[in-house]
């Protein structure tokens, strides 16, 4: 669930870069595997999502070039959320949130829904630097999954999901310069000085390889549009803002 905020730039519900370009390439992979591995297509989930992807319309603004690539420090109701089309042609949503902060640690859940059905994840991340993909601790993960299950974690287990996840949020580890620029629209408006750059990502046997455009301007990841170059995936930026996040499960 989202509050809207008035930063809210959509009224629809909503290594360099390199490393931050493989966030959106792995989820993606990670929710083409997921349809790939379950049941068949939910006739409410798909009406819901077909609803959703005509309702959108894109947003007239223009966010102008950054001053500078820092990016913006994470803070509790910040939200972004993504369109996104795998290699079927099938639409699906992207929610990424800060639902609080923890013992220096960040709460950050991700919610996917899709024609199968509402899943989503949430993770207590220690992230030391935000430049430094090796400070990274996963201490807590708790999954939804399309049942309404939800189902911690064991503490035993964190080594291994440690291992499993830090490749995916190693893309809300930001560093930019030396980057190229560009600007890219979506239906969030319109990024003026995007770094733009390609990356590679893998989740399972799952692989691909993908363009992203990120600007500072947009919360946890910055992540405006990302494109597969081996796959025909994309992910754009529909809407997000800087507070009303708050958790689904």
């Amino acid at each position: 669930m989202i509050k809207r905020s008035r930063l809210a730039h959509h009224p629809a519900m909503v290594s360099k870069s390199v490393r931050g370009g493989a966030v959106s390439a792995a989820l993606c992979l990670c929710a083409l595997a997921l349809a790939a591995c379950g049941p068949s297509i939910d006739p409410a989930a798909k009406a819901d999502i077909d609803g959703r992807m005509a309702a959108l319309r894109s947003v007239g603004g223009t966010i102008p070039a950054p001053p500078s690539f820092e990016p913006l420090p994470l803070a509790a109701g910040q939200w972004s959320q993504y369109k996104m089309v795998d290699d079927k042609g099938q639409p699906s949503f992207l929610t990424y949130k800060v639902l609080g902060e923890e013992g220096g640690a960040f709460w950050i859940e991700t919610l996917h829904e899709s024609y199968f059905g509402r899943t989503a994840q949430k993770m207590l991340i220690a992230f030391g630097s935000r430049t430094d993909p090796s400070q990274i601790e996963i201490r807590a993960v708790v999954t939804l999954d399309k049942r309404g299950n939800i189902n911690p974690m064991p503490p035993g287990m964190m080594p291994l999901l440690q291992s499993m996840f830090k490749g995916v949020v190693s893309g809300l580890v930001i560093s930019w310069q030396g980057l190229p620029q560009e600007s890219a629209a979506v239906p969030a408006g319109r990024f003026d000085g995007c770094v733009r750059a390609r990356s590679e990502a893998q989740w399972g046997p799952w692989k691909s390889t993908a363009d992203s455009w990120r600007h500072p301007t947009v919360p946890l990841s910055g992540l405006v549009r990302s494109q597969g170059v081996d796959r025909p995936f994309t992910m754009e930026l529909v809407a997000f803002g800087m507070s009303g996040a708050t958790a689904d499960f």
